[in-house]
């Protein structure tokens, strides 16, 4: 680990703050820390920057049944999950996408995207989320800035998608997944659609699934969660006119 570059360090700080720098990178980096006063002091400015920010999320009760499925797996019974994944994997394993949203991902997905608001409080999104695989690399940044719009950035492109399409979806408290339509492989996209308030009623999570080109041709995701993220609220600002 090279640390003479400054944004390679201001980069590891703030990970580091966020607890997403993990294993042997986050030994070596405390290693540093011991003995280079100036990467504390960029740690520091970090905890300064980020703590402050978790004060403007909404609060979330987890659900009794959340706390039930950590037991279970606590335990190393968890019938529930075993149930899931017999009855056709994770889309149709709802419970495992509400415990997912209501979980403590929320809250880390929440501070990795307090990195990308650092933005004047009359200036902060209605909600955002990062999106990212099972190994917490994060590919997908989403925030609403005004009702009736998403703006999804893609964080890290897919090296290669061979004429498949990427298919945005928002996973409700009840039922099943509600499509946002498709997004760009790489850059922004911008989504405005009829109804978009209505479709992120009730939303805990939002997914990206891999799909034939020009989305899934049932109206529901076909293909594999190619990456995902707890949605995170933001307190109220003042109204602004639907699109």
């Amino acid at each position: 680990m090279k640390l003479g570059n400054p944004e390679l360090r201001s980069k590891l700080a703030s990970e580091y703050v966020l607890g997403t720098l993990k294993g042997a990178a986050r030994r070596r980096f405390e290693d540093y820390l011991q003995r280079d006063a100036a990467l504390r002091s960029d740690v520091a400015q970090w905890e300064a920057h980020l703590n402050p920010l978790t004060e403007r999320l909404l609060p979330v009760t987890p659900h009794a049944r959340v706390w039930k499925k950590i037991e279970s797996r606590i335990d190393g019974s968890s019938a529930a999950t075993n149930a899931d994944k017999k009855s056709g994997g994770l889309w149709e394993s709802l419970a495992f996408w509400r415990a997912f949203g209501l979980g403590a991902c929320g809250l880390a997905a929440a501070l990795v995207a307090a990195v990308f608001l650092a933005k004047p409080a009359d200036q902060s999104p209605m909600l955002t989320a990062v999106l990212a695989e099972d190994n917490n690399v994060a590919r997908v940044f989403i925030e609403q800035p005004k009702s009736g719009m998403l703006m999804v950035k893609m964080v890290k492109p897919w090296k290669t998608m061979n004429g498949m399409a990427l298919q945005l979806w928002v996973v409700p408290k009840e039922g099943a997944p509600r499509s946002l339509g498709v997004i760009n492989d790489t850059g922004e996209t911008k989504l405005v659609l009829v109804g978009m308030d209505e479709k992120l009623s009730g939303g805990l999570v939002f997914a990206v699934s891999k799909e034939p080109p020009g989305g899934s041709p049932t109206g529901q995701p076909t293909g594999s969660v190619m990456c995902k993220g707890a949605i995170a609220h933001m307190p109220s600002k003042q109204p602004q006119p639907p699109i």
